[in-house]
């Protein structure tokens, strides 16, 4: 759940809320899918993903639809349906997938990095991830210190841009590789023992969701949003199949956690190595930032947004109240990196348990309780997708969390 600079309220064209909710949802969870195919079997990977397409437009429209009647953010939302305790969960869901991407991102450019080094040495050199993950840290303690996360916002778009060129050069890869030797061995139809792996790394991929709220806002006609957000996450998915579909028939078995690093050697692969890890470097504290200020929130006297005086703890100076918030983000980046460090080779386990225990709820069950509150009187049909969401989602949460740690 990239950040997005969507336009004012009520200004925004249906062509570039198309846009935007195409940037929001293609990121970098594309290259995990090719090994996620590998997890979950062809044939069912390709159906699942369908599905859960499906599901997350479902529970995106439910969001927006809900979101006409009851204006507000995704939280306020539910704490003006439900009250302070599904304002809370809805919080720390956000919190714990902000953090999860952060972890997950860290851990990418850790990868990246030692491969590009590897290839570009030819083995001579080989780092480990936590030399990796302590340099990135002298990085990003500095840059969680920024206020102004605007000046980031930049390189969250050329990281986009650098996704979509990676994602375009993995299927020329993988087309010319089936073309010049075939398809690749061991090519599985459905996966018995790791399928539970593809639904959280599946639902990692559309990462829009809590996107939906601002950019439906900012839209001229409202009501257009369900039409534009279907045709926008229609693309992306037909992106994601090409691109995993391709990916796993090329290399099979052999096909690496992070597709890039099936791209044969040389200087253009190692390029676009380089442009991956400065794009994410650049874009990281966009993927905290939501974190920090729930963490903040919970941990320091709140701010009387008027007045910019604290409703409590008032005693605190200016200064004692910026390092305060400079102590907090300190903690949280370290936070990151160690979970970061204790993932270490399994980032696919890592995608995939943010995936399930992090985006599922935010996604599936709580679109379907707030819009099942508002619209009580709704027909048979509806109701019944509110609570296929709640459940689905609710068993699809423990059993891929459970899952992922067995």
């Amino acid at each position: 759940m990239g950040a997005v600079d969507a336009a004012p309220a009520g200004s925004a064209s249906a062509l570039r809320v198309f846009l935007l909710l195409l940037k929001s949802n293609i990121g970098t969870g594309a290259l995990f899918l090719p090994s996620a195919f590998q997890d979950g079997g062809f044939a069912f990977s390709i159906v699942l993903l369908i599905v859960l397409a499906y599901l997350s437009t479902v529970g995106m429209v439910l969001l927006a639809k809900t979101n006409l009647i009851v204006p507000g953010s995704f939280e306020e939302m539910g704490k003006k349906i439900y009250g302070r305790v599904m304002h809370g969960l809805i919080l720390g869901s956000v919190a714990l997938s902000q953090i999860g991407f952060a972890s997950a991102y860290t851990l990418f450019v850790a990868s990246n990095t030692i491969e590009f080094v590897r290839r570009v040495t030819d083995g001579a050199v080989i780092l480990q991830t936590w030399h990796l993950i302590l340099i990135q840290l002298c990085l990003y303690i500095p840059f969680a210190m920024v206020r102004q996360i605007k000046n980031f916002a930049a390189f969250s778009l050329m990281g986009n841009v650098f996704v979509l060129f990676g994602l375009g050069v993995i299927v020329y890869t993988s087309i010319a590789q089936i073309a010049t030797h075939g398809v690749g061995p061991d090519i599985m139809m459905f996966n018995s023992k790791h399928f539970a792996l593809f639904i959280g790394t599946a639902v990692y991929t559309y990462e829009g969701v809590g996107l939906v709220v601002p950019v439906a806002q900012s839209m001229k006609n409202p009501q257009k949003f369900p039409l534009v957000l279907s045709l926008a996450l229609v693309v992306t998915t037909m992106v994601y199949l090409v691109v995993a579909s391709c990916g796993y028939l090329a290399f099979g078995s052999n096909i690496k956690t992070i597709a890039l690093f099936n791209l044969p050697e040389g200087p253009f692969s190692s390029s676009i190595y380089i442009l991956y890890i400065i794009a994410i470097v650049l874009s990281w504290p966009l993927i905290l930032f939501p974190a920090t200020v729930i963490v903040q929130g919970a941990i320091l006297p709140p701010v009387d947004p008027d007045s910019k005086q604290q409703v409590r703890g008032a005693n605190w100076s200016p200064t004692k109240r910026y390092w305060a918030e400079n102590g907090v983000r300190t903690c949280l980046v370290l936070f990151v990196a160690g979970i970061a460090w204790v993932a270490g080779d399994k980032l696919n386990l890592l995608v995939s348990l943010i995936g399930g225990f992090g985006c599922v709820p935010l996604s599936f069950i709580y679109p379907a309780l707030l819009h099942m509150k508002t619209f009580p009187e709704q027909g048979v049909f509806g109701r019944f997708m509110d609570w296929f969401l709640v459940v689905v989602g609710t068993v699809s949460t423990i059993y891929v969390t459970v899952m992922t740690f067995v």
